[in-house]
């Protein structure tokens, strides 16, 4: 990352490592929570609110958006 402008590093890491971490775990708890609401859903085989496989993508775009938030918290504590 030495090549990357000063200006430039704070777009990328923004608020700092506390805060992307802090992010990526309330993620977390949200990608797990569509997903336990995802498993009631398909068991009671009607929506709860949304219906399973909806529930289910929540949960995976949730988990990818959580990993990218923790790997911008540990480039940004490497710095």
């Amino acid at each position: 990352m030495a090549a990357v402008p000063k200006k430039l590093k704070f777009l990328l890491f923004g608020m700092g490592p506390k805060f992307h971490g802090t992010v990526a775990f309330i993620l977390e708890i949200l990608g797990l929570a569509s997903l336990v609401l995802g498993i009631i859903a398909g068991f009671k085989q009607d929506y709860v609110g949304l219906y399973s496989l909806e529930w289910f993508l929540i949960a995976i775009a949730l988990w990818i958006w959580a990993l990218w938030q923790w790997l911008c918290a540990y480039t940004a504590a490497k710095e």
